[in-house]
């Protein structure tokens, strides 16, 4: 089967939140779409009895990765698996990142194929901590976000053009090939998106389609991993030569 979608689901040590993800899309499972899960934590018995009973719902892949191998190297592989695969669109997410509703992406397909240029589309994603859709600059003291006001209606919807999203977002695989750093285990996000300037596409974003984030906590052990996000954003600080990390130019309006 040629598939159009590949729904990218990477998860480390948070097997229960996973599973009440991969239901969510089980219950709203759209069209012309195949499931990739790069797992980078341990195999169980009770795993191998999920996955087992998942493949067996709908189309998916399951690909146990080296034990915490990195979110930016798992998301990577799966996206050149898609490719493989002949998948010219991936919805790129998250363990976390849960349906709500079988959604219908062909309006953003089209809209993708109107300009070589436009290369994803972000969406709102509830429960979030908060919005992340900026243009954003690197400076010495930081990368900085600014409010765009660059608005786009293409078939009676509105798109906000951006320079970054949320970690959920529907994007030309070509154009994400290798797009993460593969030493960033954890704070990977800008970078990648500053890369994804530097290719010269454009971001999108919509409201116009939602996810729901689930906030739980994980295990005790994927806590510990987590502080290393501190080491990470240190790293990022070296690789792009700034001293801060975030800095908010201007805020939205109202």
């Amino acid at each position: 089967m040629n598939y159009k979608i590949a729904v990218l689901v990477t998860t480390f040590l948070r097997d229960s939140t996973l599973y009440k993800t991969i239901q969510s899309i089980i219950d709203n499972y759209p069209d012309n779409c195949i499931v990739l899960i790069a797992d980078q934590g341990y195999r169980t018995d009770e795993k191998t009895i999920t996955y087992d009973y998942f493949k067996s719902q709908i189309d998916c892949e399951i690909h146990y990765m080296a034990f915490d191998c990195g979110l930016s190297y798992a998301r990577n592989y799966l996206v050149n698996r898609a490719q493989e695969l002949g998948c010219k669109y991936c919805l790129v997410s998250s363990d976390s990142i849960q349906f709500t509703e079988k959604y219908n992406f062909e309006p953003m397909i089209e809209l993708l194929e109107s300009n070589k240029d436009y290369g994803m589309i972000g969406f709102e994603l509830e429960n979030s901590k908060c919005g992340w859709e900026y243009n954003l600059e690197i400076k010495p003291d930081g990368i900085h976000f600014s409010v765009s006001e660059n608005i786009l209606s293409f078939n009676s919807r509105i798109y906000k053009i951006v320079e970054i999203c949320r970690n959920i977002f529907l994007a030309k695989t070509n154009t994400i090939i290798d797009l993460w750093d593969n030493e960033m285990k954890l704070g990977e996000h800008e970078l990648a998106f500053i890369e994804y300037k530097k290719r010269g596409y454009k971001v999108l974003w919509t409201d116009s389609i939602k996810f729901k984030k689930n906030n739980a906590g994980g295990s005790e052990e994927y806590k510990e991993y987590r502080k290393r996000l501190g080491d990470y954003l240190k790293l990022l600080r070296q690789k792009l030569n700034i001293n801060g990390w975030i800095i908010y130019d201007r805020q939205p309006k109202g």
